[in-house]
């Protein structure tokens, strides 16, 4: 009777404290020790020099923000771990030392896991020789940093990252900035170095477990560097054991302005410039992009699928047919600063009367224009996305309403049935435009009859401070201080140094010298341009790129090789090649291209996200460490949250609304929440909180859970009562 009794027990000590479990919420606490912190906890601070914050917002990631030096922190609340994550920046020992014992506890408690940034060595960990220097270095991965890599389909062998000092001030004036140089124990098996300056013995990054407190650390300034912003996903993925509350996503945009426009080089009238070098794509340079798209989009990583975008000029196809362009009688050019606020109490430009001959014969346009021939074949319809650019390319900042409206109409006809046909048809974003010269967005009256012709999103420019947003993920909403017009959506854009009017390398060339004083050797033109916006992948920035028609010209290229492209390449082909040769050093993540109307919705979800303010809460076994669930749910509205798990597991399809996965990356779960109820989701297989295995394959083996386990315990109990 005894045994029976103490097996009993035993059965029921097993139930209950596999029943155990605790909370943690998914939610990174930033503390940081330099520059001036973000004033609003979720945004990136304008004066905040470090790019750590940037980086948690790329993911779109919960976060709270703490100014050092702090005498205590508040870790917990309510027997509730409030931190899966923790990130600290630029501190000494000395500020560390009265939180310190708190962390690391927290640590042991939780096993979660810290990431050091440029903060000073603990030299009781194994290193020696440390030393803070302003010196200039550069850095490449030691081979377990590039195992990690690897492990988040990263890239980063051989590459020499610069190891940014300085940041200019106002004035232009350098800001230095210190990092740390230290060396490792050779007999420490606890740190493993995964950076190490390239002309000096010292490593600039380790992992570090100390006996069961793990941290990951990297000597190097966080500021604008290719390094910093590389590194940071390996610290936001690892410190996260992979499990990341929000989602990773890129994307390559090229939009091509002034489609079938005849543009003149260096000229601002070709009607009137007849000696002016012109250009006009042909039907064979679209042809080539076709094809060229469809082999870059092959020679990416599995998943990625390269589409251009054509913001069109419907006059111009009038132009070309000579068949009644002649509709406008007024060619006056408004010439006002770009952030122009035009008064509300001014009519504006009247380019267009009242009776618009727009019967025009399809026959005459297709029989002398071949490009519009071209074009209102679907087949080829399907090679690009489309948006307007307006009908005659008015610049919009001292339009009228009646403009507006005329310059919307008839390029929403050219575009229509019987005309393109391509209006109503996926390839085509109805509710977005380019406006010509990015004008209008501070005008009310334009504003108001783009809206009512169904178009509610445009591009911006990044170069132009009166469009650009506080933070660059989200869009810039339009309101009655900035443009008399509440809640336009302008989305960033990219103007690359790829000239509007050039259609050769030499006319490029030309366009520089004069803008520069001095001249550039086209390849080095394009490494540079490709050293600097391969930045904005490694941020995750969404921002559409800026060419223009004759950029495209390529049929009367020579052929030229870049990267793993060969072909006749122009303009942007070049230039989109050597940037991805750039990206492929140190990303294998797909890229894919989205029309406009839905690249702006992926800004507004995000917008919606960050007043929906999504709180995410694992529930884990205490004994097992097996996440048993994720509740998410919203704080105030609804907003699609998403959840990137870089693990050995798949989320169980019957708990989220949606499962996003492009070729073999990891799976991101989409979950729709709202009025601050839990949405619970689930994992197809268990996974452990402290075990971020990740193979990138699944596995086949029969997992045998532990909530079976427990299902068989319980029959075997209530079967040995009865008998």
């Amino acid at each position: 009777m005894f045994n029976r009794f103490m097996f009993i027990y035993a059965v029921f000590a097993l139930l209950i404290s596999n029943a155990v479990a605790y909370e943690m919420k998914m939610n990174t606490l930033y503390l940081t020790a330099e520059g001036s912190p973000p004033s609003v906890t979720g945004t990136v601070g304008v004066d905040s020099k470090s790019v750590a914050t940037t980086m948690l917002e790329s993911y779109g990631m919960n976060y709270d923000v703490v100014k050092l030096p702090i005498d205590s922190l508040t870790l917990e609340k309510d027997k509730v771990a409030l931190y899966n994550a923790i990130v600290v920046d630029g501190a000494t020992q000395d500020i560390l030392a009265p939180i310190k014992k708190q962390i690391e506890d927290y640590q042991k408690k939780y096993k979660v896991r810290v990431a050091y940034l440029n903060c000073e060595p603990d030299s009781s960990l194994g290193y020696e020789d440390i030393l803070q220097t302003v010196a200039m270095r550069n850095a490449t991965l030691t081979d377990e940093g590039y195992e990690l890599a690897k492990k988040y389909q990263m890239n980063g062998k051989d590459v020499s990252f610069d190891v940014g000092t300085c940041v200019l001030d106002a004035n232009f004036q350098c800001v230095q900035f210190h990092h740390y140089e230290v060396k490792a124990n050779k007999g420490n098996a606890n740190i493993k170095p995964l950076l190490k300056y390239v002309d000096i013995e010292a490593i600039g990054g380790a992992i570090v477990n100390n006996n069961g407190v793990e941290s990951i650390n990297f000597w190097i300034p966080y500021i604008d560097s290719h390094s910093a912003y590389f590194t940071s996903h390996l610290w936001i993925s690892w410190v996260n054991y992979g499990l990341i509350d929000g989602n990773r996503r890129l994307y390559f945009e090229i939009q091509i302005d002034d489609y079938f426009t005849d543009n003149c080089f260096n000229s601002s009238d070709c009607s009137m410039d007849l000696e002016a070098p012109h250009y006009r794509t042909s039907v064979k340079d679209m042809e080539n992009i076709i094809d060229w798209q469809k082999d870059l989009s092959g020679r990416l990583p599995k998943g990625s699928d390269i589409k251009i975008e054509l913001a069109i000029n419907g006059i111009h196809i009038l132009t070309k047919a000579g068949h009644k362009q002649y509709e406008a009688k007024d060619w006056t050019y408004y010439d006002t600063t770009y952030d122009y606020k035009k008064p509300t109490d001014e009519y504006g430009s009247i380019r267009w009367g009242d009776n618009i001959d727009s019967d025009w014969d399809d026959n005459i346009l297709q029989s002398n224009d071949p490009l519009y021939k071209f074009f209102k074949n679907p087949d080829n319809q399907d090679n690009f996305f489309f948006l307007t650019h307006t009908f005659s390319h008015e610049k919009l900042d001292y339009a009228s309403y009646h403009d507006t409206d005329v310059e919307m109409k008839l390029n929403i006809k050219m575009s229509s049935q019987p005309y393109l046909g391509m209006y109503e048809r996926p390839c085509y974003s109805q509710h977005s435009i380019v406006t010509p010269e990015i004008s209008g967005l501070h005008n009310s009256d334009a504003l108001r009859a783009l809206t009512e012709n169904k178009v509610i999103y445009a591009v911006g420019d990044t170069s132009r401070t009166d469009l650009s947003p506080a933070n660059f993920y989200l869009p810039f909403v339009t309101t009655n201080d900035s443009s008399n017009f509440e809640g336009f959506y302008v989305i960033p854009r990219q103007p690359p140094q790829i000239y509007w009017d050039c259609s050769t390398i030499e006319q490029n060339t030309a366009v520089y010298i004069s803008r520069y004083g001095h001249t550039i050797d086209w390849n080095d033109h394009l490494s540079s341009e490709a050293f600097l916006h391969v930045k904005n992948f490694l941020k995750l920035r969404h921002d559409p790129y800026m060419f223009h028609e004759g950029n495209l010209r390529n049929e009367d290229y020579p052929e030229v090789t870049i990267g793993k492209g060969k072909g006749k390449f122009g303009l942007m082909q070049q230039w989109v090649e050597r940037v991805i040769v750039e990206y492929e050093k140190y990303l294998q993540w797909p890229i894919i291209s989205i029309k406009m109307d839905d690249l702006a919705e992926t800004y507004l979800e995000r917008l919606k996200r960050t007043s929906c303010k999504p709180q995410y809460t694992m529930v884990i076994n205490d004994n097992t460490s097996v996440i048993s669930e994720i509740r998410v749910k919203s704080t105030e509205g609804e907003c699609q949250a998403p959840i990137f798990a870089i693990r050995d597991t798949e989320f169980d399809k019957g708990t989220v609304d949606k499962i996003e996965q492009i070729g073999t990356e990891p799976q991101t779960a989409w979950v729709n929440i709202s009025n601050n109820k839990d949405k619970v989701v689930k994992f197809k297989k268990e996974i452990k909180w402290n075990d971020d295995t990740y193979s990138a394959k699944s596995s086949s083996i029969l997992s045998f859970t532990l909530s079976k386990l427990q299902s068989l315990l319980f029959i075997i109990l209530v079967t040995f009562i009865l008998y």
